[in-house]
């Protein structure tokens, strides 16, 4: 079954659908890289599809599932990267398995993006940052040294 005759049949109903009332309708199906309920970046209609996500560790991992889909073990091949990998051999990774290999060229864009966004995530997850306590000023400052530096005497 063609890719296009696959988004007519699934683009009006299908379980991973979030719609809106005003404004675009989200999806939640793998290999979606945008979230975006559309043909061109749907996971279900496309022979060959991209997904990029995070998994419990914080490693990256890139899946690309290619059109022979009688071969399943075959089929997919995946990548995982590191979560020390930096992001701009992230990026380098994400644009040359989507684009440079001939793979959808298309998507990279959409690809960089997404694995950009999953590395910041993971920066900010492993070094978070300090908080530091709020200094009061003014007069509230004044009568709190006042109290400080007042004499109790029993």
């Amino acid at each position: 079954m063609s890719a296009d005759l696959q988004w007519l049949l699934i683009r009006k109903w299908n379980s991973f659908m979030h719609p809106a009332p005003n404004g675009p309708v989200f999806s939640s199906e793998k290999g979606n890289l945008v979230n975006i309920h559309s043909g061109k970046y749907s996971g279900l209609a496309n022979n060959k599809v991209i997904d990029i996500s995070a998994n419990a560790e914080g490693a990256i991992s890139v899946t690309k599932t290619t059109a022979n889909g009688g071969k399943v073990a075959s089929a997919s091949k995946s990548t995982t990267l590191r979560r020390s990998t930096g992001p701009r051999r992230a990026n380098k990774i994400a644009a040359v398995e989507t684009a440079a290999k001939g793979f959808r060229a298309d998507l990279r864009h959409a690809a960089v993006a997404r694995i950009s966004a999953l590395t910041r995530a993971n920066r900010r997850a492993a070094n978070p940052p300090k908080a530091f306590p709020a200094k009061q000023r003014g007069k509230k400052a004044a009568a709190a040294s006042a109290d400080e530096n007042a004499i109790e005497l029993d």
